[in-house]
């Protein structure tokens, strides 16, 4: 069995390259643990893989150590209130990228870039902070571990300035179902389904949240995580007050064109390829029917369904802006001239296909329509999800 990493010495060089060692608290360490011991048995990763992957963890070890030195330095950033934060979630690839990338053009708008995740430490909106160098080493991580690949960035845009979800946050508490979906660690799934808390994800997010809007004059956030359907009990015990928006799309098409990305971030961080078979991709299509009717089930009560704004992606494509008015208008958010004329300026330069097209079809992966439809048919009813073409570039 390969040994590709070891805990122990990632954890000292960590704290040696952020000259700390405090690690705010001690619940991340077991899925730490977990998801080290799933990359050696499991993933079976290529020299580059290791490289890229080793960059990914390090870089969370010491995000880690240094937003808490910073929190240390700068004891008001625990003052920062978050109120009533945006998030959107919805099955991946429903538009929840699109619509969170929309909004963060709203000057009024927080959304963090993917420099800022990677990068935490100085707070970057500090007078004295320079943020050219963190800029720089956001840059590097982009191009080490492989975020602007063409594969990659056909199917999902992690440019440096890009929105940022928070699925690459909750990482650094060792609780993101992100690693099961960028490595082969089913071993990781499974500790996460048992032992695994999300709770300290969102703990740590408010954290994040609370540095990155340290200094700012702007405190209304938009947020996304496509995870958030199935954990909105943990989400809204860290952030009572939020403010949810639901993206929904033919389950044909988001199934396959999210096992189109998966196999993009595999290659990326150098897992052996395999091909997923028909048992593997069921599996998924099961878990995304669990969590939309985990999220549905959630919403039966009124008070907590009256948070929720639902937005249909074929209604995204047509009309963006009339879909923003309307969420805005369900979360008492005013739709100013500023914010619209900056959301129409991103829709007009960021026209689908920009970076190639992504070809996708669920009978490509030995799954008929139908089997599809029939699995989602309540969820369907629900929202009136018109069905799709199951062949589309996008």
């Amino acid at each position: 069995m390969p040994h590709y990493f070891d805990a122990d010495a990632l954890f000292t060089e960590a704290q040696s390259i952020a000259g700390s060692h405090d690690w705010g608290d001690e619940e991340w360490r077991a899925g730490y643990q977990a998801f080290i011991a799933a990359l050696n048995s499991e993933a079976d990763l290529t020299g580059q893989g290791v490289a890229r992957t080793r960059s990914h963890v390090l870089k969370l070890l010491v995000g880690r150590l240094r937003l808490f030195a910073d929190r240390a330095q700068f004891p008001q950033i625990a003052d920062e209130e978050l109120r009533a934060p945006l998030f959107i979630a919805g099955h991946g690839r429903s538009g929840t990228s699109y619509l969170q990338s929309l909004l963060a053009s709203d000057p009024r708008n927080l959304s963090p870039r993917h420099w800022q995740i990677w990068t935490l430490s100085p707070p970057v909106q500090l007078a004295s902070t320079d943020n050219a160098p963190q800029r720089a080493r956001g840059e590097h991580f982009m191009a080490f571990e492989g975020w602007q690949e063409e594969d990659v960035r056909q199917k999902h845009d992690y440019s440096s300035e890009g929105v940022a979800e928070d699925t690459l946050i909750v990482e650094y508490a060792f609780t993101g179902y992100s690693f099961p979906f960028f490595w082969n660690v089913p071993s990781y799934g499974r500790w996460m389904a048992q032992n695994g808390d999300p709770g300290a994800g969102y703990r740590f997010e408010r954290k994040v949240l609370q540095a990155l809007q340290f200094g700012q004059d702007r405190n209304q956030w938009a947020l996304k995580n496509p995870s958030h359907m199935a954990l909105l009990r943990h989400l809204f015990a860290e952030f009572p007050d939020a403010r949810m928006v639901l993206c929904h799309r033919d389950p044909v098409k988001s199934m396959a064109s999210i096992i189109g990305l998966l196999y993009a971030h595999r290659r990326q961080f150098g897992n052996g390829f395999r091909e997923f078979g028909r048992d593997y991709v069921l599996a998924s299509i099961d878990g995304a029917v669990a969590s939309t009717r985990a999220m549905m089930a959630w919403r039966e009560q009124p008070d907590r369904d009256e948070r929720f704004a639902d937005v249909l992606y074929r209604d995204l494509e047509r009309d963006p802006l009339g879909e923003v008015a309307r969420v805005y208008a369900r979360h008492g958010i005013s739709f100013s001239p500023a914010a619209r004329e900056a959301m129409a300026t991103y829709v007009a330069a960021n026209r689908k296909g920009r970076f190639g097209l992504h070809r996708y079809d669920i009978r490509d992966l030995g799954i008929e329509i139908e089997e599809v439809r029939e699995r989602f048919a309540f969820y369907y009813e629900a929202y009136g999800i018109p069905f799709e073409e199951p062949v589309e570039s996008e």
